[in-house]
């Protein structure tokens, strides 16, 4: 088996600021096109760093690299994201690095292109939600006070719907600060719980066990693809990705499985005792047995993955906008006719 220091190697704890995600994105488009013209991985950096922005970091590399440290551990040390550091501590054991750079430029685009997107979708959502706030404590300060002392010594209150609204306000804001609270909490405490507690919190939650039945799965999919490549043999591969500390959910599934193994069971079987891990892959490795075979479905697996997890951003993102917006209308026709029902019922009377 090839040897594995390079995972013993201790990784910074104490990280400064990551690069921007566009200088890194500008970085693995340079090397990797320089790579496809043969150049080797040294020579690729040196002609990177004619780039003024792209100097300081390709020099940095090129020092650590000569230093004797791999690729992925290099990125980490020039504040690289741990997507690609990742991503690029199994990708290296393939010859093929000029795609494993473009797999990380595609990683960063797709997460700088949504991010933007987010964004975009709700700042409009955003804007008219502060003004509703705004409306509101206009209304419980200033218009149901009023209304309600105008409308005293009616013996039928007109206020009805008035009341409501104001109760269903007093609601709302309770249960978004509870939803606020709750979900900071969660945020702040799950990644410290250990680790099978921290397991069963995300398998209960259904956002975060779709988020990382998908990590998950691609980082399974594309590492030991990368590790069939290079010529590993199933059990190999599985001892370096379950040495891989960096993520402690996929070691501790590599463990399981190698346990699983060990003890007769079948490599299918094992995967499906993984929750958090996609179906797809049992599938898998429940078709066939031969590795060039499996590489290349695991290849494959792993784009179709990026691509799911695409659109199923995108989708989302276009949830967005209209649920909010319909939801805010619902809140301004109410609000409209709070204020002039009574006033219509009074009008009336006189």
């Amino acid at each position: 088996m090839r040897s594995a220091s390079f995972l013993k190697k201790k990784w910074p704890i104490n990280r400064t600021p990551v690069l921007s995600v566009q200088l890194q994105i500008d970085f693995f488009h340079r090397v990797s096109h320089i790579l496809e013209k043969g150049y080797p991985l040294l020579e690729a950096l040196s002609m990177t760093g004619w780039d003024a922005r792209l100097k300081p970091v390709s020099h940095e590399l090129i020092e650590v690299l000569k230093g004797g440290d791999t690729i992925s551990l290099a990125l980490e040390k020039a504040r690289f994201s741990n997507t690609v550091t990742q991503y690029l501590a199994f990708s290296q054991y393939q010859d093929d690095l000029p795609k494993a750079f473009k797999q990380c430029r595609e990683l960063l685009l797709m997460k700088k292109e949504y991010k933007e997107k987010f964004l975009s979708a709700v700042r409009y959502p955003v804007f008219l939600f502060l003004f509703l706030l705004l409306t509101f404590i206009i209304m419980k300060r200033t218009i149901i006070p009023n209304f309600t002392t105008l409308f005293a010594d009616h013996e039928s209150s007109p206020l009805t719907l008035m009341l409501l609204l104001n109760h269903s306000i007093n609601i709302v804001g309770i249960l978004v600060v509870f939803v606020l609270v709750i979900g900071a909490g969660l945020s702040l405490s799950i990644p410290r719980l250990p680790l099978k507690k921290r397991m069963q919190w995300i398998e209960k939650l259904p956002p975060l066990r779709m988020y990382h039945s998908y990590k998950l799965s691609f980082l399974f999919s594309s590492h030991l693809s990368s590790l069939f490549q290079a010529g590993l043999p199933l059990k190999d591969a599985l001892v370096l990705l379950k040495e891989h500390k960096q993520d402690d959910v996929l070691s501790f599934y590599c463990t399981n499985i190698l346990q699983d193994l060990s003890e007769g069971s079948t490599i299918s079987s094992s995967l499906h005792q993984c929750r958090l891990l996609r179906k797809e892959l049992t599938d898998l490795f429940h078709h066939t047995n031969d590795r060039h075979a499996l590489k290349n479905e695991l290849d494959m697996f792993s784009d179709f993955l990026m691509t799911l997890m695409q659109e199923k951003i995108q989708k989302s993102i276009q949830w967005i906008q209209p649920v909010f917006f319909v939801g805010i209308a619902l809140v301004i026709v109410m609000v409209y006719a709070a204020i002039m029902l009574p006033l219509y019922q009074w009008m009336n009377q006189l």
